[in-house]
């Protein structure tokens, strides 16, 4: 009987409708967020403890190598999201966000294109976008012609509110 509940409350809590929205953020994906939503992507599983220190050791090497070329930043308000937390926040230019994020999945100029990522969002950012970013896992990353404007994220929600 316990089993047949147990299914029962798994099958329904499986069934739950999410939807997915697109939300601003202040701060926009950390190095480590993606280095693990690209080892689910390629292995099916978290970082191993050896696989996980060998990125953290360069991304070490990466940053503080990119500081001593650039002390400039320690100037900014990004410079802590840079410097600690491997993190783009508004302001950080497309070569930190390339250092931190590597390569985007896909990258435009189209303002139709750019338009259709924003979503909602198209006409506060419309103006202001000379360029979008795309990085999995749901994460848009808007450019004007110095550095980052505007960062969404899509996130899957439950509609019941939870």
């Amino acid at each position: 009987m316990a089993g047949v509940l147990l299914a029962t409350l798994v099958a329904t809590a499986c069934s739950i409708p999410e939807k997915k929205t697109l939300e601003y953020t202040n701060h926009g994906p950390s190095a480590d967020d993606l280095f693990v939503a690209r080892s689910y992507a390629l292995n099916g599983r978290k970082p191993t403890f050896d696989e996980r220190r060998r990125w953290e050791n360069e991304m070490e090497e990466r940053v503080y190598g990119y500081l001593r070329q650039h002390p400039e930043l320690e100037q900014t308000a990004r410079y802590t999201d840079f410097r600690s937390w491997w993190q783009i926040a508004p302001g950080s230019t497309p070569a930190e966000v390339r250092l931190l994020l590597d390569e985007p999945q896909e990258q435009t100029v189209d303002p139709a294109r750019m338009a259709a990522l924003a979503e909602r969002h198209w006409p506060e950012v419309e103006s202001k976008a000379k360029e979008a970013w795309v990085y999995d896992p749901g994460w848009i990353v808007y450019f004007d012609d110095k550095g980052v404007i505007i960062m969404l994220h899509r996130v899957t929600t439950s509609i019941l509110g939870d």
